[in-house]
């Protein structure tokens, strides 16, 4: 079983890559930058090293020179992995002799099919070695987008794959998070290919909620790529009013987040009715305030919903499930045009319409909830989701009740039917409130 070391800073990004080559059978270790990497590599030399190239102290140019001056080093497989792709890092990485190339976020297709072709390119050197011949240059680079123009036949790949075909385990191979620091107490929810849990984690004694899917066959790529993103996501956004996450790792049957858990529940079990103005907007402010901290990083929550805002005992908000939020700041794109995402009664009329969201269809969602906590109802309601929808794009925005009539100015600024009409994200949001007198 090939011996991979992965090096990288980022923890998200690290443990997406070791979980694409741990599902495909390899054997994998994580290190968190050069210098650790460089002990690593001494004690137990890998088959094939994948690093990233922005990291502290001995960031992965340094290490690849390092490990090219040492004739015990010099020849291991190495992959570069970087978030900016330009010509002049493609060309100092071939120069200290990097055998590819590939670009942040990496696609688990590419990443497999570069992984078998330098196992492979390497295992052909050595035969050839032994036997007086020569391969010439081994290093091949992946072009801008890092899809990668590698000379890499099916026999190759299709051998990796068969030789890697049991579950990473044993001799070298990665030690998985295991749960063995959590009990499960009981299930919460579940819905799609997730399941909420509620746990105890022992060495800490605090209850935390765990989020999981599992890595079984017939599990979407997409699915995963999800997951891993909203993780991702939530650990740029350390705000108050967004669920705190503890950890994330994953298992031989299961991908986890480990997450702050609220028992006073969600928004919606306080929305039996009607809330005063004072609470609304105390909660509306709070809410407000957490999408504000989402969209400075890019991210468009798109599922804003009183179900997806949880109670802390002293009744301050957090947003939660990120599942489907869309970060604005990534190339890839895991939703297919016209697919419509997110809950009927709460989404903007252009994501009814299947169409691109942006923060202000957020800014939407937020004035259906602002209705629903004054008035006690949703602002449109039918039996079937697709009247719920046909409401949102073409029905009048719905009318305040008299006594809350001073308010449906700003109602109609939130639920706009078109988005240019809406404050343009939530910062802009906080300062309407401000200008009301609300904050």
């Amino acid at each position: 079983m090939p011996k991979i070391l992965v090096i990288d800073d980022d923890d998200a990004a690290l443990k997406l890559v070791t979980l694409h080559l741990s599902r495909a059978g390899y054997a994998v270790q994580e290190c968190i930058d050069g210098i650790r990497a460089l002990g690593a590599i001494a004690a137990a030399p890998p088959d094939l090293i994948i690093s990233d190239v922005q990291m502290p102290e001995l960031d992965g140019y340094g290490l690849l020179s390092a490990l090219r001056a040492q004739p015990a080093t010099e020849a291991i497989p190495f992959i570069l992995i970087t978030a900016t792709a330009d010509h002049e890092g493609f060309r100092k990485g071939m120069k200290l002799g990097a055998d590819d190339y590939l670009t942040k976020p990496v696609d688990r297709q590419e990443l497999l099919d570069a992984v078998a072709a330098r196992l492979a390119r390497a295992r052909a050197a050595k035969r050839a070695g032994a036997s007086g011949g020569s391969l010439g240059n081994t290093g091949s680079f992946a072009g801008a987008s890092g899809a990668g123009n590698l000379a890499t036949s099916a026999t190759a790949v299709a051998g990796a794959s068969a030789s890697s075909a049991a579950a990473a385990s044993g001799n070298g191979a990665h030690a998985f998070t295991r749960l063995t620091d959590y009990t499960l107490v009981r299930k919460l929810a579940e819905g799609g290919m997730s399941a909420i849990y509620l746990a105890d984690q022992k060495s800490i004694q605090r209850r935390v909620v765990l989020k999981m899917i599992p890595l079984g066959k017939g599990i979407e790529q997409q699915v995963i790529d999800r997951f891993m993103q909203e993780h991702a996501m939530l650990e740029r956004l350390r705000h108050p009013n967004i669920v705190e996450i503890y950890a994330q790792g994953f298992n031989d049957d299961h991908l986890y987040i480990a997450m702050e858990f609220f028992q006073r529940g969600s928004l919606n079990e306080l929305l039996q009715g009607a809330l005063t103005e004072e609470t609304s907007f105390k909660f509306a402010l709070q809410i407000a305030r957490g999408l504000e901290a989402a969209h400075q990083q890019g991210i468009v929550h798109r599922d804003l919903k009183p179900d997806n805002v949880m109670v802390r005992h002293d009744q301050t908000l957090a947003l939660t499930d990120f599942g489907i939020a869309k970060d604005l700041n990534r190339a890839t794109n895991m939703t297919v045009r016209g697919e419509v995402l997110g809950t009927p009664s709460y989404v903007a009329p252009e994501q009814a319409l299947g169409q691109a969201v942006g923060p202000a269809a957020d800014v939407y969602s937020l004035g259906v909830m602002l209705f629903q906590m004054l008035t006690g109802r949703k602002p449109y309601q039918a039996n079937d989701p697709e009247n719920i929808l046909y409401q949102h794009v073409n029905s009048p925005i719905p009318k305040l009740p008299d006594d809350l009539a001073q308010w449906q100015d700003l109602i109609s600024f939130l639920m706009a039917k078109q988005p240019k009409q809406r404050p343009s994200d939530a910062s802009a949001v906080l300062a309407c409130f401000r200008a009301l007198g609300l904050e």
